[in-house]
């Protein structure tokens, strides 16, 4: 019955297939139609071939591309609903212990083994960005750079603190760059109990300014975002959104300077922790890292990923780039020479420094002399932070001449240079 089909196919519509099929391969095919897409690629404008990334993240010096997509049309997604999923794996686990308190922990099923498998955190990338761009003040990201480059030649981590702003939009802008207390070496960064963060915090809301992310540096390495780096990263946005909330906590940024050693290049990339990350974090499923510059975080518990049960999870899936640019303060700009950094030990602030840089800018009005965050950081420390740091900082937004006193006391205090 089978030849009889094939024959009676071959009788009524094989013959007119096969002939069809002999035309299309002996017709010449015209020169100016392609069906390779790399030639269809060749024929775009050269800035929609540019490859764009979606979910993932590309290490930049030299090391693996994870979830690129090179899909030329491609950009960042805008929406996405990153809490559903994680609702669903609390309402599941809500469950199991709904069925534990009413059979005992005992109790195993087909439905228990089903919600235990179906609660496990699904490890995946993020798509969404939170933070759509981070900008960086030249001079403040100069200033961070020469000293991590130029004095320290990446022998040491370094780690620092941005304070800036967020638009409406969801674009970061940091202004200035905070070094606390820190030890370093040519492999990790250590912090240190910082007796100045609430002065700290203080001039920097006094003037209109928040913290957006951190900054750190590392020699060239397989990871972006090491164990630690993440951990820092968690901490940091936690901390806001129980201030603040998760609104105002959710543009936080991760910023990395590296040098290739291929090419000698600096590299400055910015990243963001994602939505899972943050959820993980916040139920203390990440261990506290035994090797700081690793490339994967530990979990107390079994998770997914590419539905394998693993505690093991590379830390590329929690973090997504974000597009850098640079600025120039409206607060810090034409500044002649910048005050010195706390907690740098080649740099010393002292009277003869507020001396210097007042000395700098003795052609600006009084209060634009002040316009630098580490100064006005520097006379929190010797000013009272309730009743002169807030009109102080008022007065150098405004550009307005500071309340009686302000001004004596401080060009007081620096004329203790002379007589020291």
């Amino acid at each position: 019955k089978t030849g009889g089909a094939a024959r009676l196919w071959l009788q009524h519509g094989g013959f007119a297939a096969v002939w069809l099929l002999a035309v299309l391969l002996c017709c010449p095919v015209p020169s100016s139609i392609s069906f390779s897409r790399t030639a269809l690629d060749l024929q775009r404008p050269a800035a929609e071939r540019t490859l764009r990334l979606r979910g993932g993240v590309m290490w930049v010096g030299g090391g693996r591309q994870f979830n690129r997509s090179h899909d030329p049309t491609a950009g960042p997604e805008t929406v996405e609903d990153t809490f559903t999923p994680l609702l669903d794996r609390l309402d599941r686990a809500d469950r199991i212990k709904y069925l534990y308190k009413k059979h005992g922990p005992k109790y195993r099923t087909n439905e228990v083994i089903s919600l235990e498998e179906e609660s496990k955190y699904l490890i995946r990338a993020q798509k969404m960005l939170r933070s759509l761009s981070l900008s960086v003040d030249l001079e403040a990201a100069g200033n961070f750079q020469k000293y991590v480059v130029g004095e320290l030649d990446f022998e040491q981590h370094r780690f620092g603190v941005m304070y800036g702003r967020v638009d409406e939009g969801g674009h970061v802008f940091c202004d200035a760059i905070y070094e606390p207390p820190q030890e370093g070496n040519d492999d990790v960064y250590k912090l240190l109990p910082d007796p100045q963060a609430q002065t700290v915090e203080l001039v920097a809301a006094c003037l209109g300014l928040r913290r957006v992310g951190i900054v750190f540096t590392a020699r060239s390495r397989k990871c972006i975002l090491s164990s630690e780096d993440m951990e820092q990263a968690c901490a940091l946005q936690l901390e806001l959104e129980q201030q603040h909330g998760f609104d105002f906590a959710r543009s936080t940024c991760a910023a990395v300077i590296t040098r290739n050693d291929t090419t000698g290049s600096i590299i400055f990339e910015a990243y963001e922790v994602s939505d899972l990350a943050m959820d993980m974090y916040r139920r203390n499923l990440f261990k506290k890292p035994s090797h700081s510059n690793r490339a994967y975080s530990r979990t107390t518990e079994s998770v997914l990923v590419e539905r394998k049960d693993t505690t093991k999870v590379d830390n590329d899936f929690f973090i997504n780039t974000v597009p850098i640019k640079t600025h120039t303060s409206p607060l810090f700009e034409n500044r002649q020479t910048p005050f010195p950094v706390a907690n740098r030990p080649t740099q010393e602030q002292n009277a003869l420094e507020v001396k210097h840089l007042l000395k700098c800018h003795e052609d600006l009005p009084f209060p634009l002399q002040l316009r630098d965050f580490h100064l006005l950081v520097f006379l929190g420390t010797i000013l009272d932070p309730i009743s002169d740091i807030p009109a102080l900082c008022a007065a150098v937004v405004e550009g307005s001449e500071p309340k009686a006193g302000h001004r004596e006391l401080i060009e007081c205090f620096a004329a203790q240079a002379n007589k020291s």
